[in-house]
């Protein structure tokens, strides 16, 4: 069955180098913290390395809310461009496939190849707005069931950046005896006010596009789905993950002196082109969900209080901030720092905002070439 109006990879599509792991089936399924139940489950992942004879080299990599699995590589069929951190995973790089077997998971409720909103129920249909709402923590038992079907009791590195961090926060406050060390990268312990107002005005402006259709759109001819709600969310989100100097730097420069309606023009372009790239790798069933989901994250649900949970963990951390990230501004992983035992901080200058730990990967890679020695 094919469905339409979605970004979403689908079984037939060519899979790259993705690899794919029922980790729960029909019968067994993931029971999930909304007491509710999901199954079958797959999991899609790519991994680059060796496992070493004792399991004891695996680096877990949480990628952020829109990013597939495909961090390294050349862009080819299955993989619409190049990995998104192929500067820093790969042989002799800070994250080194001579060293290490690295693994990039997709995660529960995306559109990479895991169950979610655009993968087939047991009766064949597509979930769809029946898919249920997710917690972190589930996504996160999902991972830890990959992990055991590829027989790895304990991460050396678990690394997570801006929603992937706080999967990465759960896994070492939920099981601090499967991770060897963490490294956060523009997160917080949960989701800020500011953030979730942005948030909930993307997910009103897919909501309100009139070919949603409550979610169900997949059915309908190729055009008459969200493409213009979800363009518009992930342009707005594309503005604010910057700064306001970088782009006054960008599209304005010198020009903006003589011509600023020429420098207007040409960031509306390019900001709405964002969108629609998105639209067309993306899936807004998906985003939804994926984005309840980062609205709820909070490290302190069911243990108390935000510094309660960070006290568990037990693991080596260090967290990477960067001076001018608006979505998670670096006085929240100075937060983490200071509640969990024996972390490290740096806050990197950037004026890319969030966006730094992806188009600024120089201003990373000696974090990493620390953490992995």
């Amino acid at each position: 069955m094919r469905l339409h109006n979605t970004g979403a990879w689908q079984p037939g599509d060519p899979p790259g180098n993705r690899r794919f792991i029922e980790t729960h089936s029909a019968d067994a399924p993931l029971v999930l913290f909304s007491g509710r139940t999901l199954g079958p489950v797959t999991m899609s992942y790519e991994a680059w390395g060796t496992l070493d004879e004792d399991r004891s080299n695996a680096v877990l990599i949480l990628p952020p809310l829109s990013m597939t699995t495909h961090a390294a590589g050349p862009a080819g069929p299955g993989h619409r461009a190049e990995g998104w951190w192929d500067t820093l995973i790969g042989p002799g790089k800070p994250i080194d496939t001579d060293r290490f077997h690295v693994v990039v998971a997709n995660n529960l409720g995306g559109c990479d190849g895991s169950t979610g909103p655009a993968s087939l129920d047991p009766q064949g249909r597509p979930w769809a707005s029946r898919f249920p709402a997710l917690d972190v923590v589930d996504q996160v038992n999902a991972e830890a069931a990959l992990a055991d079907a590829l027989g790895i009791e304990r991460w050396h590195t678990v690394i997570g950046m801006s929603i992937g961090g706080a999967r990465a926060l759960e896994w070492a406050v939920s099981r601090p005896d499967r991770v060897g060390q963490v490294l956060l990268l523009a997160v917080a312990a949960a989701t800020r006010v500011e953030q979730a107002g942005h948030t909930h005005l993307e997910l009103e402006l897919i909501r309100r596009d009139p070919h949603f259709h409550g979610g169900e759109f997949y059915h309908l001819p190729e055009g008459c789905g969200p493409r213009t709600g979800m363009s518009l969310a992930r342009s707005f989100a594309h503005i604010r993950y910057g700064t306001e100097s970088y782009w006054q730097d960008r599209f304005g420069g010198e020009a903006w002196y003589h011509d600023s309606d020429g420098c207007h023009d040409k960031f509306r372009e390019y900001v709405l082109a964002q969108g629609d790239k998105v639209w067309e790798r993306f899936d807004a069933n998906c985003y939804l969900v994926l984005a309840e989901t980062a609205l709820s994250a909070t490290v302190a649900r069911g243990r108390g209080s935000i510094a309660d949970a960070l006290a568990r963990i037990t693991a080596p951390t260090h967290i990477i901030g960067f001076s001018t990230d608006r979505a998670y501004p670096y006085e929240t992983q100075r937060e983490l720092a200071d509640g969990i035992p024996g972390a490290r901080v740096d806050i990197v200058e950037s004026t890319l905002g969030h966006y730094g730990f992806l188009l600024e990967p120089q201003l990373t890679e000696p974090h990493l070439r620390h953490a992995f020695g």
